[in-house]
């Protein structure tokens, strides 16, 4: 019994080695929307992250999406790029840059 219990210890450590060790371009991808009502720009407030590397927000402009470190740039289409720190913690999603501090979460 003890051994069959150290076995689903084992067996649940190394699921959640692996789970933080997820690709962080693959952990971002799907929809996320904002939790608070502080937010600078109403663009923000919804962002789908598409497994082929690009995004649309909640205006409805697109554009690619790179992720380096903590680093995320939105390349848009037609606007400049935006560059912030980013953060997910479960199914929160944090962007911060100059005088932006946005919480989304999954959906």
């Amino acid at each position: 019994m003890k051994k069959k219990a150290l076995l689903v210890l084992c067996a649940l450590l190394i699921m959640v080695s692996l789970g933080a060790c997820a690709d962080p371009e693959t952990a971002i991808i799907g929809t996320w929307e904002c939790l608070n009502d502080s937010i600078p720009h109403e663009w923000m407030c919804g962002l789908v992250f598409d497994e082929d590397g690009r995004f649309v927000d909640s205006d409805g402009d697109r554009g690619s999406f790179q992720i380096a470190r903590n680093s995320l740039t939105l390349e848009f289409d037609d606007f400049e790029a935006v560059t912030f720190s980013y953060r997910i913690r479960g199914d929160q999603l944090t962007l911060t840059g100059d005088e932006t501090n946005v919480v989304l979460t999954r959906r």
